[in-house]
């Protein structure tokens, strides 16, 4: 027999569906844009679309450089994603950094012999509005002697032969009528059928209507039981040590790397103490613990520079502006959108005001603003027109 191959495919659609699809959407953003009154492009300060004011990268601007570059990496990893069949046996490549493992699906480097798979069953998922979701949720299993492989089956094309994958008006179907005749007409599935011949072939649908179809009592698994209370505590102390910390400001850009490296990291926690939860409160409570991890770093990059830094260096800054202060080696202060900008507008630019910084490592400080709000409300004591 010859070796059949197949590829991985993120999408469901047929490629030139799918650009035709976003080409379409960069036509309207561009056609959107041309309407709008600009001026001359000789005129434009590019600079001003990935710069702020101070010449800095805004931190949104760096989170979307971050999932474009994670964006990429998967991107290349599903490039390297393949199955191959003959009529001894099933390979299987699939790097874990497609982040298939996290839907519960196969990764890795397997060799199958085809006389050890006992039982091919597809599971046809129904319930869902539109045919994209159905499809994506339904699963092959291999079940073998010593474990059980779990592909999508509708992803994997075959090389060398047409595109089977639907257009984007097929995503508007019925999935309760279509689905499962997808799934069975899929390259991937219909070779499997035709070399298995002494395996079980089995085709179950599951639907999923229902806000508690499949629910899955939480309080019974351990390890979702950890993540509940590490939740608990850790937005507790966000709430508590963010209202402790109030007169504490950051100065200057947030440093990304704490915040997504505590979210990465609970992330994963959550996905290790799920393990034998099902996937979608697997991934769900591991994702929020992940979201409430980056919301604690916050406070806790305050806390931890007051522990590393606890007596305060009095520094001169200039003030160059209304609430807006500057230092040759330190970060700006701006005060310029704070809740008191009558005490601002009663200083004098180009005088020197002292602030009091902590700085726990080179390029990251802080500033008490106590002493500054203690005087602002002295200053509104004495002037009962504000």
């Amino acid at each position: 027999m010859i070796k059949q191959r197949f590829r991985y495919s993120a999408s469901i659609f047929k490629t030139s569906h799918l650009f035709a699809g976003l080409g379409s959407l960069l036509v309207f953003m561009l056609g959107s844009l041309l309407l709008l009154k600009l001026p001359n492009f000789s005129e434009l300060d590019f600079s001003q679309l990935f710069l702020d004011e101070h010449g800095n990268a805004p931190f949104q601007l760096q989170l979307i450089a971050v999932a474009l570059l994670l964006g990429a990496i998967v991107a290349l990893a599903n490039r390297q994603t393949r199955v191959e069949l003959d009529s001894e046996t099933l390979t299987i490549h699939i790097p874990r950094l497609t982040g298939l493992g996290l839907m519960g699906l196969t990764t890795g480097d397997h060799h199958i012999p085809v006389h050890t798979i006992r039982r091919v069953e597809l599971t046809p998922v129904t319930g869902f509005r539109n045919m994209a979701q159905a499809i994506q949720q339904s699963r092959l299993n291999l079940v073998t002697d010593r474990q059980v492989y779990r592909l999508q089956p509708y992803n994997f094309l075959r090389e060398d032969n047409p595109d089977h994958r639907m257009g984007l008006g097929g995503a508007f179907g019925r999935p309760k009528t279509k689905v499962e005749t997808l799934i069975k007409e899929a390259p991937l599935v219909k070779a499997l059928s035709g070399v298995t011949g002494n395996a079980d072939f089995t085709s179950t649908p599951v639907d999923r209507t229902g806000p508690l179809a499949n629910h899955f009592n939480l309080l019974k698994h351990k390890g979702m039981v950890v993540q509940l209370i590490l939740l608990a505590g850790l937005g507790t102390y966000t709430l508590v040590d963010y209202l402790l910390l109030t007169n504490y400001l950051i100065l200057g850009d947030l440093p990304l790397w704490p915040f997504v490296s505590a979210g990465l990291l609970a992330g994963a926690l959550g996905i290790r103490l799920g393990k034998g939860a099902p996937r979608t409160e697997r991934l769900g409570l591991a994702a929020m613990l992940g979201v409430i991890a980056m919301a604690a770093t916050y406070p806790a990059l305050q806390r931890y520079t007051l522990m590393a830094s606890p007596e305060p260096r009095a520094v001169d800054y200039d003030m160059m502006g209304t609430g807006y202060f500057e230092h040759a080696r330190y970060p700006a202060i701006n005060q310029r959108e704070s809740s008191i900008p009558e005490y601002w507008q009663s200083l004098h630019s180009g005088e020197g005001h002292t602030f009091l910084l902590h700085e726990s490592v080179p390029g990251f400080v802080m500033v008490d603003m106590s002493p500054v709000y203690e005087k602002s409300r002295v200053f509104y004591r004495g002037n009962e027109d504000f």
